[in-house]
């Protein structure tokens, strides 16, 4: 090893222990009462930076003294795949190895550079927002244009810029900026809410079609900062109430994403699918945020709630007719009925129905109780809704007729009449009738002595 590596590593060294110390000041500030137990934290790339607990701590390898339990640690550099490891700090000397993964390819034009002057160069650089998904670098990697190459590199267009103090996390000053295409943007702070912006011309630019995301050398720093892009899909834009859409979204380069739903949160990936069942119609938001930006991207489903229904009789005319407690006729109509886009069906008087469409029979039913002559309206309402608010209504009515009579008793017969003598005329002789009695007399008398003869001669 060369004498001015050896140097290197250790002012390097010598660094990390100083951090180390400070943030173990500022640690028992918040708990001196807790013992405190030291962790070695090595990172890869070494321009990484570590937050304990979603704080800023330290820059590069660090020693860090902390009080005992668990903690979360966390590094990042932009242009690698941020590591988080949660640690059980003990009484013991410990040591974390927190090696970074580059993310592969590298950044497509166009491009303008942000220069940023007056500020520490150990100040935190975030763009678009300020947790550590956003964290860029810090001000002295990006505030050089002379000798060695500083430089950061983002896409056009608007963007947010937060700059924060690296010991309180306090902020420094923030803005909009827009960035242009080719044009050195050079923000010179001045306090913290004022800053001058100056454009000049950034020649290397029209040069560079594409960027690796990062690239340091010994005093150098190229951090290109990837756009965000962002896409939401629906496969069935109108739909009916109950009928399900498919929603499909993706973006690259975002740290935080979500879906919103008329403004209620329903997905939070940055890639995914999700079915949605709307009970009205909806706007879905997409945004995707990262150092690159933020990108909205939203899309319609179309609810329809109109309920289609019909109620049809088979006949309008019912007929009833009873006497005392018997029903001698009692007419019937069969209802033939459907329902589309309803979740529920209900004819009254009769009751909840089931399906789509469907008949159902009804029988005379008078309102009237008394006896006398019927003639009455018999109605039926078909009510179909749903849970998207629609509703409809249909009525049929039925003529009924016929009467309510009386129990009939039977009486008894009278008796029969008795048949009258006949009568002889007022002027008529009763002699003609004693004459012929008087020869029907001889005649019985002539035949009983014939009879007799016979048996006197046996004898």
């Amino acid at each position: 090893m060369t004498f001015r590596l050896r140097t290197l590593s250790y002012l390097v060294t010598l660094s990390a222990l100083v951090a180390g110390l400070c943030l173990a000041q500022e640690n028992g500030k918040d708990d001196e009462s807790r013992p405190k137990g030291t962790l070695y934290v090595h990172v890869m790339p070494e321009e990484a930076y570590i937050w304990v607990d979603g704080k800023p701590a330290s820059h590069r390898n660090s020693m860090l003294e902390l009080p005992q339990g668990e903690h979360a640690i966390a590094v990042y550099n932009y242009g690698f795949v941020p590591k988080k490891e949660t640690v059980n700090v003990t009484g013991a000397y410990q040591e974390v190895d927190m090696r970074l993964q580059p993310v592969q390819g590298t950044v497509p034009g166009p491009f303008g550079r942000i220069q940023i002057e007056g500020v520490p160069g150990d100040s935190l650089v975030f763009m678009n927002g300020t947790t550590p998904e956003f964290f860029v670098g810090h001000a002295d990697e990006m505030n050089d244009n002379f000798f060695t190459t500083q430089t950061l590199v983002a896409p056009v267009g608007k963007h947010q810029l937060y700059i924060v103090r690296r010991k309180t996390n306090q902020p420094i000053w923030s803005g909009s900026l827009d960035v242009k295409e080719n044009k050195r943007l050079i923000v010179y702070v001045k306090g913290p809410s004022e800053a001058r912006v100056v454009y000049k011309d950034w020649s290397g630019g029209k040069k560079v079609k594409e960027l690796p995301r990062f690239k340091a050398g010994t005093a150098s720093a190229i951090i290109a900062i990837a756009p965000v892009k962002a896409s939401l899909a629906v496969d069935r834009p109108q739909i009916k109430c109950n009928e399900p859409a498919k929603l499909s979204w993706k973006s690259s380069d975002a740290t935080v994403a979500s879906i919103m739903a008329n403004n209620e949160k329903v997905a939070d990936s940055p890639t995914g699918e999700l079915s949605v069942n709307p009970k009205q119609t909806t706007k879905y938001v997409f945004q995707a945020a990262g150092p690159g930006g933020t990108v909205t991207q939203e899309a319609n489903v179309a609810v329809d709630p109109k309920v289609e229904a019909s109620l049809d009789s088979s006949t309008q005319d019912l007929r009833y007719v009873k006497v005392g407690d018997q029903v001698k006729e009692r007419g019937s109509a069969d209802l033939k009925w459907s329902a589309s886009n309803a979740d529920a069906v209900e004819l009254n008087p009769v009751g909840p129905l089931t399906g789509t469409s469907g008949t159902q029979t009804v029988q005379a039913s008078p309102k009237q109780a008394n006896e006398g002559p019927l003639d009455e309206t018999q109605s039926y309402q078909l009510t179909a809704t749903n849970q998207c608010g629609g509703s409809e209504t249909r009525t049929v009515a039925l003529h009924l007729t016929g009467s309510i009579e009386p129990e009939q008793i039977a009486q008894a017969e009278p008796p029969p009449e008795p048949t009258p003598e006949p009568k002889l005329p007022a002027t008529a002789s009763p002699l003609p009738l004693l004459a012929l009695f008087g020869i029907a007399s001889t005649g019985a008398g002539m035949l009983v002595r014939r009879m007799r003869k016979p048996l006197r001669q046996k004898n």
